[in-house]
This record gives C-alpha cells, sequence and structure tokens, in this order.
C-alpha cells in the first residue's frame, strides 16, 4: 500500500519531470540543499542526474544524493541503491545498494520492498 507520503513524493517526482526548469526555483533547490535539507538534497541531486535546468554532472548528483541518503531520506536511499545496484554513474556495487535498499524499505517505501522481492533479498533491516 503506498502511504501518503510516498503518493505525495511520486506526485512530486513527476511533477518535476513535466515543469520547464526555472532558474529561481533552481537556486531555491541548491540554497535548501546546502543548508541540509534531505528532500532539497535529492531533488537537486535528480537535476544534476538529469541535467534538468543544470549541466549535467554525476558526480555532482552522486554527492548531493549520498547527503540525502545519509540523513535517512527513504526516497534517496531507494534512489541511490538503484545507482549503485545499475551502475548509473557508479561503479556496481550491490554490497552497497542492498543495505540502502533494505533501510528505504524498512521506512515503508513501497517500490524499494518491491525491489527487494525483485531482487530475492527480502526485506531484512
Amino acid at each position: 500500500m503506498v502511504t501518503n507520503y510516498c503518493a505525495s513524493m511520486l506526485r512530486e517526482e513527476l511533477r518535476m519531470k513535466n515543469e520547464q526548469p526555472d532558474v529561481e526555483k533552481l537556486s531555491v533547490l541548491q540554497r535548501d540543499a546546502a543548508a541540509g535539507t534531505a528532500r532539497a538534497q535529492r531533488l537537486l541531486a535528480l537535476r544534476y542526474a538529469r541535467g534538468r535546468g543544470i549541466e549535467r554532472d554525476q558526480a555532482a548528483a552522486l554527492l548531493w544524493m549520498r547527503r540525502a541518503a545519509e540523513q535517512g531520506l527513504a526516497l534517496a536511499q531507494r534512489d541511490l541503491a538503484l545507482w549503485y545496484w545499475d551502475g548509473t554513474g557508479v561503479e556496481v556495487n550491490r554490497d552497497i545498494a542492498l543495505p540502502l535498499m533494505r533501510a528505504a524499505a524498512a521506512q515503508g517505501d513501497p517500490i524499494a520492498l518491491a525491489k527487494l522481492r525483485h531482487w530475492g533479498a527480502g526485506h531484512t533491516a
């Protein structure tokens, strides 16, 4: 079951994919990310990874996604786990991917739970 929190974050991701990049929004996102807001760090990482309104930079994407994941943001943990599992911008490292995905699943992230089942890894924190 998708929680209200997860549903809200999924809507935000869809909105971000469809909106035109805005310099003002980007500067606010950068400011909030630098101030330590995990949600802003994740969104900034996604912009760097996709080159949305900013030059594509996988190293910067990885830095910001790690910061958000380290703060315990489930969506960042899941995204970072997927990057390490698939080798997206990083070397494949499933020893890093599995604990991150399990951490996201432990917070109830439905996609993380499904990925763990798909990977045959179960859900053990």
